[in-house]
């Protein structure tokens, strides 16, 4: 893990902020007037997300682990050469993560949403991944857990896959990001395009 940290550590930006915990759980709430979204910096776990008083401002989006072993974040939405947006939500430290664009209905049950944000995910060596293909691209894991992939209806044309890592792998995702999301209880996204290792 230290040369995946220093691999990321190399992507940060002033203003910037690391997400630490590795494959925990975070939560995610959003804006209800702007749509913008904001996430839990530390691990959480369902009671903290049960127990949020958000008030008429903020709906709770949910709480998933997170698919990648690193995170950071550039900037927020629309704010780049800024330090991120941090402000308190029930007690729980939360940044300005994403604004996410219109959701987009998929044969066999996926969402896509386009997905303003500023957002580097890092990758272990010496694990297994799964990447979804699809026809404009490959898609890498970002929330949910491998484990259930039998769990998913794939849209036409789309595939799974899993890649071995023999070193660390750290992905800039493009801005805007490209999501497929698979909702209900075991939640799952899959983000990009990447270029594979």
């Amino acid at each position: 893990m230290e040369k995946l940290d220093n691999l990321m550590k190399s992507q940060l930006s002033p203003g910037g902020i690391v997400i630490p915990g590795g494959r925990e759980l975070h939560m995610e709430v959003i804006e209800t007037q702007t749509g913008l979204v904001w996430m839990s910096v530390e691990a959480a776990t369902q009671q903290d997300f049960d127990n949020l008083e958000l008030g008429d401002s903020l709906r709770g989006v949910g709480i998933a682990a997170a698919g990648m072993d690193a995170a950071l974040f550039l900037h927020s939405p629309n704010a780049e050469g800024e330090p991120v947006r941090e402000r308190i939500i029930g007690g729980h430290r939360f940044i300005n993560v994403a604004i996410p664009g219109e959701a987009t209905p998929l044969p066999g049950g996926m969402i896509e949403l386009m997905v303003n944000k500023a957002h580097v995910v890092g990758y272990a060596g010496g694990r297994a991944l799964t990447i979804l293909s699809m026809p404009e691209g490959d898609f890498v894991e970002v929330v949910g857990d491998a484990d259930l992939d039998h769990q998913l209806t794939l849209p036409e044309g789309a595939s799974l896959r899993t890649i071995e890592l023999k070193e660390p792998w750290v992905v800039p995702l493009p801005n805007p990001t490209k999501t497929l999301w698979r909702f209900g209880e075991n939640l799952r996204s899959f983000q990009g395009p990447v270029t594979l290792p």
